[in-house]
């Protein structure tokens, strides 16, 4: 089992994650003033998961990552500013504007590619890895992926040779699926896991919300991985947020005020119950106050951190100049 996590790791875990909310939240408030920057695909509700997730994971670790990409690229530690700048396709961005927000990726911190297409993650990956055990490498390939995926074939195919080669990859699946909602997985099997499980891959099924449970959950899958034993299918259960398929920019659970982890009554409005049952972010700072492991005046200061590394990001990306229309073949191989 992994160890027991320091107090001062917990806190660093959260603030982690709340970089992720906050950043989300701002690319939201960039959608909003840019009618230009289009659609998102955030990863709000998703913070517990992919935030202790990166947390066990090493700098030689390479990530793969669906089109709901940003929560995963922030907190492998990539620049928010350049980040910002990306998804408002500015040159100092961190593909140069040519990737923008379904395409961002930072190889230096560790994090390969992002995949629109539904199910290339989980193929990359397993190229990755495949390419690590060749180099005798202890690193491992991860695929990010959400529940919907496992109806293509590329995760079948893929699961069988990661474990008939027992191949060094972690298989995160972000199950938000609900009955009658769509889009969620329509695969016949009774459960997820029962997919990889058939294939004699490890499996592990994790409450998503619950940011100490997900990085025990974690670390354990990384280690049995890099031990030589084959891969490891993570199942992480969310429930959806309420603004995950948006077509225009907005907070249907309003900004989030971290107040709430402990003043509970105030929650309110049409969404009030994935706000008090399913918001990670509040339900960790809860959790962390009543063991007093931090003060409420300590997520606070956290908070203040946090938002003014975000405004300085805000404030890079809007003085970025947009890539000369000169360079607009560069890179191009025909």
């Amino acid at each position: 089992m992994a160890e027991t996590p320091k107090a001062a790791e917990r806190i660093a875990l959260f603030e982690r994650m709340l970089l992720v909310r906050r950043f989300e939240e701002e690319v939201l408030r960039v959608a909003q003033a840019h009618a230009y920057v289009g659609r998102q695909h955030l990863h709000i509700g998703h913070e517990a998961t992919g935030a202790a997730v990166a947390s066990v994971l090493g700098p030689e670790d390479l990530f793969h990552t669906t089109h709901r990409n940003h929560g995963y690229l922030i907190a492998r530690g990539a620049d928010p500013g350049r980040a910002l700048a990306e998804i408002m396709g500015r040159k100092d961005g961190l593909n140069s504007g040519r990737g923008g927000p379904w395409h961002l990726c930072d190889r230096a911190a560790g994090f390969q590619s992002t995949s629109a297409m539904v199910g290339g993650s989980v193929g990359l990956a397993v190229g990755a890895g495949f390419g690590l055990k060749k180099q005798g490498k202890t690193a491992i390939g991860v695929a990010h992926f959400g529940d919907g995926t496992l109806d293509e074939g590329i995760c079948f195919e893929s699961f069988n040779l990661a474990s008939i080669l027992q191949l060094p990859v972690l298989f995160l699946c972000e199950n938000n699926a609900k009955e009658g909602q769509r889009p969620s997985s329509m695969l016949a099997a009774r459960a997820l896991r029962d997919l990889p499980a058939a294939l004699q891959i490890e499996t592990v099924v994790v409450d998503g919300r619950d940011a100490d449970a997900v990085r025990d959950a974690a670390a354990d899958a990384v280690a049995f991985i890099r031990a030589g034993k084959g891969p490891v299918f993570l199942q992480a259960q969310l429930e959806r947020w309420p603004g995950s398929h948006q077509t225009r920019p907005e907070f249907p659970t309003g900004v989030t005020d971290l107040t709430l982890a402990w003043d509970r009554d105030r929650i309110s409005g049409t969404h009030a119950d994935w706000i008090r049952d399913h918001d990670g972010i509040l339900l960790y700072a809860a959790k962390l106050v009543a063991e007093k492991a931090v003060s409420r005046d300590d997520i606070l200061a956290v908070d203040g951190r946090v938002t003014s590394r975000i405004q300085a990001a805000r404030a890079f990306a809007e003085d970025s100049p947009f890539p000369d229309a000169a360079s607009a073949a560069d890179g191009v191989f025909a």
